[in-house]
C-alpha cells in the first residue's frame, strides 16, 4: 500500500468508527405532534387541578421561558407560576386552540379567575378577570425545553383597576 492509500484507509477507518460511535448513542425520544399536543393539554389540566408538582416531570432541566417576565429558568418559571396561582387560586385554564408541527406546539389559551391574593404588589381586589394568550412550546424527548409566551397584560391590569380604562371621547 502506498502512502496515499494508507492515508485514505486511515480516514475511512476513522469515518466508520465515528459512525459506529454515533449509532451507539442512546436514541432520542422523538414524540409525534399528537403526543406533543397531549403533553401541553396535560399541563393545562394539571394547572386546573392546582397540581404544581407536575412541573417537575414536565420541564427539562435546561428549560428556558421567554415572556413578559423576561427569560426564566425552571425555578424562575415555577416561582412565577406559584405566584399566579396564589393570586388567582380559583384559576381555570382552557385551551382554545392547539397546533403542533414537529417539535413545536402553539397553544392559544384563556384563564379566568378571581383576584384573591397579591399580584406583583397589587392587593387582592376580589375582581374576576379573564386573560388570553398564546404560547409556543418546543418539546424534546418528552420534556418542554423552551417556551415563548405573549398575553394581554394591559387588559389584566385594567380588569384589576391598576390601569384605568381609556375614556370614550365619542359621546
Amino acid at each position: 500500500m502506498n502512502p496515499t492509500q494508507k492515508t485514505y484507509a486511515i480516514a475511512v477507518a476513522f469515518a466508520i468508527i465515528a459512525i459506529l460511535i454515533g449509532c451507539a448513542k442512546e436514541p432520542s425520544v422523538d414524540m409525534t405532534a399528537e403526543e406533543n399536543k397531549s403533553l401541553l393539554q396535560r399541563y393545562f389540566d394539571e394547572m386546573n387541578k392546582g397540581n404544581e408538582s407536575y412541573l417537575d416531570e414536565y420541564f427539562a432541566t435546561d428549560y428556558i421561558y421567554h415572556g413578559p417576565a423576561g427569560e426564566l429558568n425552571v425555578e424562575g418559571f415555577k416561582a412565577m407560576h406559584s405566584m399566579f396561582l396564589s393570586a388567582f387560586p380559583d384559576a381555570i385554564a382552557s385551551v382554545e386552540d392547539i397546533i403542533a408541527v414537529g417539535d413545536k406546539v402553539a397553544t392559544r389559551w384563556k384563564i379566568s379567575g378571581t383576584h384573591r391574593g397579591e399580584l406583583q404588589g397589587i392587593a387582592p381586589t376580589g375582581k374576576e378577570v379573564t386573560i388570553t394568550g398564546i404560547i409556543i412550546t418546543r418539546v424534546e424527548g418528552g420534556k418542554v425545553v423552551e417556551e415563548w409566551e405573549a398575553f394581554n397584560q394591559l387588559s389584566l391590569m385594567q380588569q384589576l383597576g391598576a390601569i384605568p380604562l381609556p375614556q370614550n371621547t365619542n359621546q
